[in-house]
């Protein structure tokens, strides 16, 4: 092959005339023929190339997935109705609500949260007891007056 500017002798592969330094055009190439590969015949069971495990697979190692516990019910009501004092009705409901909660909630072993809700309304429905109190007692004072 020869450099089509000056004619000096280009050697296979080079990429510039080393005389000149023209770029030297790529060589065209002819496409290797494609070569007919017959299938492979499967005659059913194990894949060609698959090995099956020879141990038995260990299932103990798996793991199994689990809910997310739930907020207790009861807890959130006690917590409501230990904030409104409704009549102060709602202490009393806070207070039923609130032990029912956290004995529900230490029974589920992990399968129920809201704890801090169950003794928020337990504390607030007793704080709402004893206003109750003090203002039944202030009242019985101040009538005896």
């Amino acid at each position: 092959m020869s450099c089509t500017r000056c004619g000096a002798a280009i050697t296979p592969g080079a990429k510039f005339c080393p005389a000149c330094g023209r770029a030297v055009p790529p060589e065209p190439f002819a496409p290797a023929p494609a070569v007919a590969v017959a299938p492979a015949a499967w005659t059913g069971g194990a894949m060609p190339g698959y090995e099956p495990p020879t141990a038995a697979i260990d299932a103990s190692g798996l793991v199994v997935p689990v809910d997310p516990p739930k907020n207790n019910g009861f807890a959130v009501v006690s917590l409501v109705f230990g904030c409104i004092w409704y009549f102060w009705i709602g202490s009393i409901i806070a207070l039923i609500f609130g032990y029912i909660a956290k004995g529900q909630i230490d029974a589920s072993q992990g399968q129920q949260k809201g704890r801090g809700f169950a003794v928020a309304g337990i504390v607030l429905g007793w704080v709402g007891m004893g206003v109750l109190a003090i203002i039944i007692i202030a009242l019985i004072v101040s009538k005896a007056n």
